[in-house]
Parts: C-alpha cells; structure tokens; sequence
C-alpha cells in the first residue's frame, strides 16, 4: 500500500511539474531550458525531461538558437497549439452545433444539427454521438490528436458529479451527459452549464486579458450569468450559481417561463419570454402593430427578432413590449453588479444580435439604479466572439484542463495529451 501511494504521489508530482513547465512556456514568446530551470527551481534533468515529453506531445517546438553569454549558444522553444486539438459542442434547444479548434483556440471546422428536443434525453445524446465522427471526418485531423470533447449544456448541473439536476429548456432531471455519452463517443467528456462555459471562453481568450472580475449573461431562448472572481468561476455549494433567470421580479406577473415561475426575469426579458408575451398581446390588443403581419398572420410564429424588429421601425406595441424587457434585463444586471462589483458585464446570445437597440436601452434603464458614480464607467460590452461565444467556451472548457489556464481546475483533474 505505501509503495503504491508512493507511485501515486510520484505520478501527481510528476503532472504538476510539467504543468507548471507548459504554463511558463506558453507565458513566454520563447525561452531557453536554463531560463526554465532558473524560474521553475526544478533540476535541468528534469526540465529536459518534461520539455523533451512536450516537444513529443508536440505542445512545444524548437525554434533556434539563442544569444550566447559565453558559452554555447542556447537552444530556444516555444508553445505550439497547433499540432493538438480540442472538440466544442453548443448543446441548443434548437440546434446542436459542434466545432473543432486547436489549442490557439482557432476554428478548424463546424458541423450543425437542428435538435430533436421531442426525442428525449437519450435521442439528444445519440446526435451527439453521431454529430462527433462527421465532425472528425469533415475536419481532416488526425484522430489521435483529439484531446477532449467540451460541451455547454443549459441546466444545472452538480459539480461533484455532473448530473444535470434540471434544465427547463430541454425538460431534463437528474441525467448524467458524461455517462450517456460514453456509449457513443472515446473521448474525454467535460461540460459545465453554458453561461459559466461561455464565461470561460471569455476569461481565457476574450475580456479577460483586460479584467479578471467581469460577469457574462447569456441572453439567449433563457437568460444565465457565468461569474468570473479573481479570475476564477464561481460555483458555488454546488455549482448552481448564475441562474439569473430564475429570479422572480414581478410575483403578480401574469408571465411564466419555462421553468414553471411567474414573474421570473426570464419570463419577462429572454427571447422566449419577449415572443410569449408579443402572442398574448397582441392577441388581446394588436390594432395597427405590424408584429402579426411580420409573423404571416400565425401568433404562433412570433419571434423576439420579429418584435425587436418592429420596435426599431417605431411601431407602439413592439416598442412597449422591448423596453418593458429590457427595463427588467437591466435590473437584473443592477442586481450582478451591486452584488459582485465587477469591471465589466459581458452580454452574448441572440438578443444582442438585435444591436443598438439592446445595448442603448439597458445603459438608459440602468442609468436609473446607480448606487456610486463609478458605476458610471463600468463597461457593459458584447461577446468578444459574437455567434462564436458558447462554442468558443465549449473549447476553452477542455482547452483550461490541457494547460492550466483557468485556476478553478483541480490539479489532479488536468487532461495532458499522451502520444508516443
């Protein structure tokens, strides 16, 4: 037994230091093994050892020689992401779209599919499943050099160990993805739910080389927050955290959202409570509004695009419906920003594809709430991928276990690739 955990402690030992060794090559534009000797403490056997596994693993490359301070000249290396890849999947309630990136977080190839939400849990996972070797196929990349599948998932989903409790969007309860999915798919599965997911995407590769305490709201089909402290996400107990959607401002609300609550911000403010409440009313007081007519008639075709579309062209109703939205969408982020103080609010998902006229509204409605004058100069400010937002996060959630990017990750849970 002692000798086993000696292993053990050998073998974490062993996947620390060569984190630790990666972290600080990618840090730098190059550097030399005794540079890495000097800054890692480590012995030059063994900074030979990890980086000649990593030129192997092909995360790092030899890129000539440095210059001499005496002796030979040093041989320099740096970070190479694109020889390595990572799979993203933006699990949607209307589409599955999945993505191949390698490790620059640069987009190789995507495949899309509408989702059978009718089909049940278990029909979701096998488009999945069939979604992910087309994928593979359609890209040209070497199988082998897949480091992991990274999917964001709407619902909440337990961080001890990954049942997806609820998620009112697809009607689930108490699922494992990770499990349903390994009868489908060789890889190393991570998910996390989307708004936290995009949030990372965002911490790693967008915002987040300016600010380290920023929150990211995906105002989408639902509404969700992904909350990034000292650049860390935020979980919680139990990894629950950011449901922004769910909070109820208006308990004598006739509006009820999919999860089952009058009166909860996404009832009143996300793309699926703006089109609910345009087919009520106009049902009930439509007139001269142009909303039914850019429908073809059928209330049932109503869209939050539809209604955003005739409030830009001045049209009472829409314009009534939109600013009652995004007066409550504002108090929701009044509320992110008075509980979490942060340097910025990141907005992504489908409503802000409607433009100016998202982003004017919530500054004049939060204009209204200010506590301090500094929150004058907090940036409310769009995705740094627009479309790309989730699916971007879907591969920095693998991406963050390859190389340590993202804090949160527990050493012993960090993917390194193996290729011999």
């Amino acid at each position: 037994m002692k000798i086993s955990n000696q292993k053990k402690d050998a073998s974490y030992i062993n996947k620390l230091n060569k984190i630790s060794v990666l972290s600080l090559i990618r840090e730098s534009v190059e550097i030399s093994r005794a540079d890495i000797v000097k800054k890692t403490n480590l012995s030059a056997p063994t900074v030979t050892r990890i980086v000649d596994s990593l030129i192997s693993d092909q995360l790092v490359t030899m890129i000539g020689e440095g210059d001499s301070t005496g002796g030979r000249p040093p041989k320099l290396i740096r970070f190479t992401g694109s020889h390595n890849y990572v799979i993203g999947v933006d699990l949607g309630s209307t589409s599955i779209r999945a993505g191949i990136s390698n490790l620059d977080g640069n987009f190789i190839t995507e495949i899309e599919t509408p989702t059978d939400l009718g089909g049940g849990f278990e029909k979701v996972v096998r488009q999945i499943g069939n979604l992910i070797p087309k994928l593979i196929t359609r890209s040209k990349v070497d199988e082998r050099r897949i480091l992991g599948l990274g999917l964001a998932v709407a619902g909440l989903i337990n961080k001890e160990n990954g049942d997806i409790e609820y998620s009112p969007v697809f009607n689930w309860r108490n699922v494992n993805l990770e499990t349903e999915l390994r009868k489908h798919i060789d890889l190393p599965i991570f998910y996390d739910n989307v708004s936290r997911v995009t949030a990372l995407g965002e911490l790693l590769y967008g915002v987040g080389k300016k600010y380290k305490n920023f929150v990211s709201v995906n105002c989408g089909y639902g509404i969700g927050a992904g909350i990034i402290i000292n650049g860390n996400r935020f979980y919680g107990s139990k990894g629950f955290t950011g449901e922004l959607g769910h909070i109820v401002l208006d308990r004598n609300s006739r509006y009820v959202g999919k999860d089952g609550i009058k009166g909860c911000l996404e009832a009143l403010s996300s793309g699926y409570g703006i089109a609910e409440i345009a087919k009520i009313r106009v049902n009930e007081e439509g007139g001269s509004s142009q909303i039914l007519s850019k429908a073809g008639g059928n209330p049932e075709n109503i869209t939050a695009k539809i209604v955003a579309d005739c409030a830009k062209e001045g049209d009472d109703l829409a314009m009534e419906i939109f600013d009652d939205a995004m007066n409550y969408l504002a108090i929701g982020l009044d509320v992110l920003i008075k509980l979490f103080n942060p340097n910025a609010i990141v907005l992504s998902g489908g409503l802000t594809k409607n433009g100016d006229i998202v982003f004017d509204k919530l500054n004049e409605h939060l204009g209204t709430s200010r506590l301090l004058p500094e929150e004058k100069r907090l940036s409310l400010l769009p995705s740094s991928f627009m479309d790309d937002a989730t699916l971007m996060g879907a591969f920095s959630l693998v991406i963050s276990k390859v190389l340590l990017l993202d804090n949160s990750v527990a050493p012993e849970k960090i993917l390194l690739p193996v290729h011999h």
